[in-house]
């Protein structure tokens, strides 16, 4: 199982829960994806299906490395992993 922490407003879309898990290894991208069978409104909330990548606003870390200094959402995960998705505040 790979460890999924959501913080800040992604936490209510996953019914208050800090960490959901979602089942296998594979790609962060796998992982977003899994988030479906937690919320399909939190999925919709991450992904964005039609142009097959995050939403802007969205951070995702794995064991602390930002993915964008890794493989992006092909980045490879595995059973014990860490994975952080938070989405950025925007200040005005």
């Amino acid at each position: 199982m790979i460890k999924v922490r959501l913080a800040g407003v992604l936490r209510a879309l996953a019914l208050g829960r800090d960490y959901v898990e979602v089942n296998g290894a594979g790609t962060v991208r796998d992982v977003v994806l899994g988030l479906g069978s937690i919320n399909e409104k939190l999925l919709r909330r991450v992904y964005d299906p039609l142009r097959n990548e995050l939403m802007p606003d969205i951070y995702i870390a794995v064991n602390d490395i930002d993915i964008r200094l890794l493989k992006g959402l092909d980045t490879p995960v595995e059973d014990g992993d860490e994975v952080l998705i938070l989405a950025y505040i925007h200040g005005g």
